[in-house]
C-alpha cells in the first residue's frame, strides 16, 4: 500500500513538472516533420524495390527511366528527409550494345573537303567518324553507309566462261561463238569469220560477269582474256557496272608492281629519301600525313610518271591509264589515279569517271580509335571447338571468347579494350557484337546489365537527380588558393595557406568575405575539375576561424562557364 502511495505522488509530480517540456519536444518533432531533416546515405535497390516499380526483370532500360522512377521510391524510403538531403542510389541498368545507323550526306563529304561525294580510303572514313562523334566511349558502334572509291576487281575469263559464251551468243554470232568455245579465246583477226570486235567482247563480258558476281553499282572490273591474232596473246578491258549492265570505262588499267616500287625507290631516293625508301621496302605508298614516309597526291603522280614512262615507252599524246597501287594509312588498302599523257607528261585525268560504290559497314570505337570490330573467321570457330562457323548459345560463346582473346592477344595490357563481332545462329545466322576489357590478367566480358549510380537530392519539395559533388578542402588546396591569390589579397591569402583555414572574423586584416571565397573557389574548381559541364554542382566544405575553429560550406553551380553560388 505504501508503494502505491509513492507511485501516485510521482505521477502527480510528473504531471505538474513535465507538461511544458513535452510540448516543446512535440513542437520540435512536428517542425522536423514539416521542414524535413537532412541526411546523406548510399542505397542499393532491392528485388522488392524493382517489384514496387513494376520492373519484373530487375533493371531499368535507361538512365532517364531510373531518374524518373526512383524519386517515388525515395519518398517512401526516407519520409522525413528534406531539402539538402542526398542519396547515392545504385541500380541495375540494361545497356545492350546499340548500333547507330548513319548515312553520309553530300554536305558531310564537303565538310571534309573531299574531291567528290565519296571516300578514297579508310583513313578518310575514320577521320569522318571522329568529326561526327567528337565525344565517344569504348564500345560505341555505328553502321555507316557511304560511297567509297571502288577497288578494281581482277577477273580472267577461263575455259568454262568461253563455253558459256559459246552457248549464250551462238545464235547471234555463230562462227565467233563456236570459235571461242572451241579454242578458249577471242579471234582478233579482222578479216576472219570468227572475228571478235571490242563491242562483241563487251557483250561476252556481260554474259560472264553476271554469272560470277552480284552486280554492285559503280564497281569496276579489269577483265583479261586470251586472244588469237595470228599468235596467242592476252588483252584486257576495264568495265563498270552501271546498275543495269557492264560498260567499258576509262583508259588502260595498270597496277603498280613490287618491281615498280623498287624503281620508284631508286629514282626518287634523293628527292624524297624517307618516302622512297618506305615505298621500295613495303611496296606501297604511306598515306599517313603525320609520318615521315608520307606520300602526297603530287608525289604519287611524280612516281607514276616514272613507272608509266618506263613500261609504256610508245605511249602517245592523249593516252589514258587508270593506275592502281597499294597504300598504307594505318591499315593496308588500294587507291587508283586516272592519268592522261599531255605534252609529254602524265597529269591527272580530270575527265575520267571516278568509280565509286555504296558500302555499308559497322565500325566500333576502341582504345581511342575507330576501326572495324575484331571479326572471327572460320578457323577461329574451329579453334574454339565449334562444328560450324558460328555460336548457338550465348553463354558458351562468351566463355570461349574470353579464353580465345587470351591466346589472340598474349601481350594485352591492363585496360585494353576489344570490340568483337561474331556469327550467331538462331533459326538463321546473324552478326552479334560483344565488348571485352583486359583486367587483372584476364579478358572479361562487359555484360549488358551493369550497375549504375545516380545521386538524388531533395530540393525541399521532392527528390530529383542531383549531380552535386561534396568536396572538403585539404591543406594542399588551401596552399593552392593562397599561392593563386597572394598578389590580390596578400594577408588573407598568406593566412589561408599557412593555417589551412579561412579567417572569417569581420574587421580582421585576414578576413575572407563571401565574395573573396567565391573568387577563390572559381580558381580552385577550374583547377580541380577543368572539364566540368554546365550545371555541375559542388558543395565545398572548408575549415574556418571565427575566434575558434569551425567548418563552413558553400554550394556552387557552374553557369555560363563560371562558378556561382547555388541559391
Amino acid at each position: 500500500m505504501k508503494k502505491l502511495f509513492y507511485l501516485f505522488i510521482m505521477i502527480i509530480g510528473l504531471a505538474f513538472t513535465g507538461c511544458e517540456p513535452m510540448e516543446d519536444i512535440h513542437e520540435e518533432i512536428d517542425a522536423e516533420l514539416t521542414e524535413g531533416v537532412a541526411g546523406t546515405v548510399d542505397y542499393v535497390l532491392t528485388e522488392e524495390d524493382y517489384e514496387t516499380l513494376e520492373l519484373p526483370f530487375g533493371n531499368f532500360n535507361s538512365v532517364e527511366d531510373a531518374g524518373a522512377l526512383i524519386p517515388s521510391l525515395l519518398t517512401n524510403q526516407f519520409p522525413v528527409w528534406g531539402e539538402g538531403s542526398l542519396v547515392n542510389v545504385s541500380f541495375n541498368l540494361y545497356d545492350p550494345i546499340r548500333v547507330e545507323e548513319y548515312t553520309v550526306t553530300s554536305s558531310d563529304y564537303n565538310e571534309l573537303d573531299l574531291p567528290g561525294d565519296y571516300f578514297s580510303n579508310t583513313f578518310e572514313i575514320f577521320e569522318f567518324l571522329e568529326m561526327l562523334y567528337p565525344q565517344t566511349e569504348n564500345g560505341d558502334y555505328v553502321e555507316l553507309t557511304y560511297n567509297i572509291l571502288a577497288d578494281e576487281i581482277q577477273y580472267e575469263i577461263d575455259g568454262d566462261d568461253f563455253d558459256l559464251i559459246g552457248d549464250e551468243l551462238g545464235a547471234e554470232y555463230p562462227s565467233p561463238a563456236s570459235s571461242a568455245a572451241n579454242f578458249s579465246n577471242f579471234d582478233r583477226r579482222e578479216g576472219n569469220d570468227a572475228y571478235w570486235s571490242n563491242d562483241m567482247i563487251l557483250e561476252a563480258i556481260n554474259v560472264v560477269l553476271p554469272d560470277n558476281f552480284d552486280g554492285v553499282e559503280g564497281q569496276t572490273y579489269r577483265v583479261s582474256y586470251s586472244v588469237y591474232d595470228g599468235s596467242p596473246g592476252t588483252e584486257n578491258m576495264t568495265v563498270q557496272f552501271n546498275g543495269n549492265a557492264y560498260v567499258a570505262v576509262g583508259g588502260a588499267s595498270y597496277e603498280i608492281s613490287a618491281d615498280d616500287f623498287d624503281l620508284i625507290g631508286e629514282e626518287l631516293g634523293d628527292t624524297y629519301p624517307e618516302p622512297a625508301s618506305s615505298a621500295a621496302q613495303y611496296s606501297n605508298f604511306d598515306r599517313r600525313e603525320s609520318d615521315d614516309a608520307y606520300w602526297s597526291n603530287e608525289m604519287i603522280l611524280e612516281a607514276l610518271n616514272i613507272v608509266l614512262t618506263e613500261n609504256f615507252p610508245a605511249a602517245v599524246e592523249g593516252d589514258r591509264f587508270e593506275v592502281t597501287y597499294l597504300i598504307y594509312d594505318g591499315s593496308a588498302g588500294t587507291e587508283m589515279m586516272a592519268v592522261v599523257l599531255q605534252n609529254g607528261e602524265y597529269v591527272v585525268d580530270d575527265e575520267a569517271s571516278v568509280s565509286t560504290i555504296e558500302e555499308t559497314k559497322v565500325y566500333a570505337y576502341a582504345n581511342g580509335d575507330w576501326d572495324v570490330p575484331f571479326t572471327l573467321d572460320s578457323e577461329d570457330y574451329t579453334e574454339m571447338g565449334q562444328s560450324y562457323p558460328n555460336f548457338d548459345n550465348e553463354d558458351e560463346a562468351i566463355y570461349k571468347l574470353e579464353i580465345f582473346l587470351g591466346s589472340e592477344f598474349p601481350y594485352a595490357e591492363e585496360g585494353d579494350f576489344v570490340a568483337l563481332a561474331y556469327d550467331f545462329f538462331s533459326g538463321s545466322t546473324n552478326t552479334r557484337y560483344a565488348n571485352f576489357v583486359f583486367e587483372d590478367g584476364n579478358w572479361n566480358y562487359i555484360p549488358s546489365v551493369t550497375e549504375q549510380t545516380i545521386q538524388f537530392g531533395h530540393d525541399g519539395e521532392g527528390w530529383e537527380p542531383d549531380n552535386t559533388i561534396a568536396y572538403t578542402l585539404t591543406d594542399a588546396d588551401f596552399e593552392f588558393i593562397g599561392d593563386a591569390l597572394i598578389d590580390v589579397y596578400p594577408g588573407p591569402a598568406d593566412s589561408a595557406g599557412y593555417y589551412g583555414n579561412f579567417d572569417r572574423r569581420p574587421g580582421n586584416e585576414n578576413y575572407w568575405s563571401e565574395e573573396m571565397l567565391l573568387e577563390a573557389f572559381n580558381l580552385f574548381l577550374d583547377e580541380l575539375d577543368p572539364n566540368a559541364e554546365e550545371g555541375q554542382r559542388y558543395v565545398v566544405s572548408y575549415d574556418v576561424y571565427t575566434g575558434s575553429a569551425g567548418v563552413e560550406s558553400m554550394s556552387l553551380i557552374k553557369e555560363d562557364g563560371a562558378w556561382v553560388i547555388n541559391e
